[in-house]
């Protein structure tokens, strides 16, 4: 892509904060300095912590610091809608995806079951995640944990392996995914977790630089998974430090 394309994604689960200026002036002056495009997208899918109170006090404080954004809310863009609620159908038809080519699964277990499963990995010494006991289900067992009223979530299939990318200021990071277990892209309530939704958001809207805090460094090769497997270019990633009180 040639042209640069940053975002500020806050979810409105909580008021604007230091942390969320700090990402908001990198990403306002690295988009000003490119002559790029800066874009503020409200990923607002939480559906039991997200508030209006909440996105009103984001785009007030991003307002009132002076950062004026190219494309989101309340903006003309070609590559809305800015919010992902109303992304949802988007998403779904990813995940159809996903699910056609077997790099996604239905997962029936119950919050117990997985409670147990991660209790007895403790007591055997192993990192807790989990062991993808749905991932092979027969559809004879999916008819019985249907039949039974069992919720169920999706889960992306991790491909264990040796994952490396170059960030912008930690410079290479490697990980082995085969730590993370097969986590879960879509919610009992039919939603999409953070970690998909961005990704299809970012493709879509053809961000060519992510910038965000090292929290989510965590984050990013459960993301450049699901970039591999679309068949989709990476962005460039950047992970800032945060910022830390005395404590």
């Amino acid at each position: 892509m040639s042209q640069v394309r940053v975002r500020m994604a806050p979810s409105p689960t909580g008021l604007f904060h230091i942390g969320s200026a700090r990402t908001t002036l990198f990403n306002y002056l690295y988009a000003k300095k490119t002559g790029g495009k800066f874009v503020l997208r409200i990923e607002d899918t939480d559906q039991v912590r997200s508030a209006k109170e909440y996105e009103e006090d984001i785009i007030r404080c991003i307002k009132w610091l002076g950062f004026d954004w190219d494309e989101g809310p309340d903006k003309s863009g070609a590559y809305g809608p800015y919010y992902q609620s109303e992304r949802l159908q988007t998403y779904r038809d990813h995940l159809d995806i996903l699910l056609e080519f077997g790099h996604a699964y239905y997962c029936y277990c119950t919050p117990q079951e997985l409670e147990a499963e991660r209790e007895q990995m403790r007591k055997d010494r192993q990192s807790p995640k989990y062991s993808g006991r749905c991932r092979h289900l027969t559809d004879q067992e999916k008819q019985a944990f249907e039949a039974e009223g069992r919720e169920k979530v999706i889960r992306f299939a991790v491909p264990a392996k040796q994952l490396s990318y170059t960030d912008l200021i930690k410079d290479e990071i490697s990980v082995d995914t085969g730590l993370y277990g097969d986590f879960v892209i879509y919610k009992s309530d039919g939603t999409p977790t953070y970690n998909f939704a961005c990704v299809v958001d970012d493709h879509l809207m053809e961000i060519s630089h992510v910038i965000r805090g090292e929290d989510h460094i965590s984050n990013t090769p459960k993301q450049i998974l699901m970039y591999e497997v679309f068949g989709w270019d990476l962005p460039a990633f950047g992970h800032i430090p945060l910022i830390l009180n005395e404590d």
